[in-house]
């Protein structure tokens, strides 16, 4: 059934927005590509016709849909700053990136060579998992303007791998991002329990007496 709503958002470099319905009042999202026409772009108080589906998530969403009114101006493509603001975006997310990898490595090395490994690992976590999250939201911004360059599923799981992994469930719930691609998921599940594994091993005799051996070695 054919619905109208009028659109109270629009983010025009990020090509996504939300339409109220006048018949249920309901919220929808929508988003450029689901645009079936193929004129103009809309603004705040649009009014559009469309239909409601379900998107990967089984959530509500306005697709396809086409504005009532004929707009005027022609279908553009986002604009060129917008297109490389989120290219700078990505860039510093995956320089940041390496320089915490690099940090993170200096400080597991000089806690095992003193003998303070397991005192820090708590803060190692926290900071590994606020990073992670902060990648995801990245990377789902990212993706909600289909830009190309994203940040690589190798990163996002490998920051998962050294600690970041409560961070990197937290987002998959909160940000409905990466939840979906089953392959995806199964390595995320290895990669808990590879780290989960080694924590316990850290926590073992064996593991004691290897940070012993560290410790004693610097000194």
């Amino acid at each position: 059934m054919q619905l109208t709503g009028k659109v109270v958002f629009w983010r025009d470099d990020k090509g996504f927005g939300f339409v109220v319905c006048d018949q249920t009042q309901q919220k929808l999202f929508f988003h450029i590509r689901d645009h079936a026409g193929t004129e103009g772009r809309p603004q705040m108080g649009d009014t559009l016709q469309f239909n409601v589906k379900q998107d990967k998530q089984g959530r509500d969403i306005a697709a396809p849909w086409q504005f009532v009114t004929a707009k005027t101006t022609t279908l553009a493509p986002p604009h060129k700053a917008a297109v490389h603001s989120d290219s700078l975006s990505i860039q510093y997310a995956n320089q940041i990136a390496l320089l915490f990898r690099i940090s993170f490595l200096v400080a597991v090395i000089i806690a095992l060579l003193f003998g303070r490994l397991l005192y820090i690992l708590p803060l190692l976590y926290l900071e590994a998992s606020l990073f992670t999250y902060w990648l995801y939201k990245t990377d789902k911004e990212a993706a909600i303007a289909r830009h190309g360059n994203r940040v690589t599923e190798e990163s996002l799981q490998l920051f998962s791998l050294i600690g970041g992994w409560p961070g990197a469930y937290i987002a998959q719930q909160q940000l409905a991002h990466k939840r979906s691609k089953q392959s995806f998921r199964r390595e995320f599940g290895f990669v808990i329990l590879g780290n989960t594994l080694l924590v316990i091993w850290l926590l073992s005799p064996w593991g004691e007496q290897f940070l012993a051996r560290m410790a004693l070695w610097a000194g």
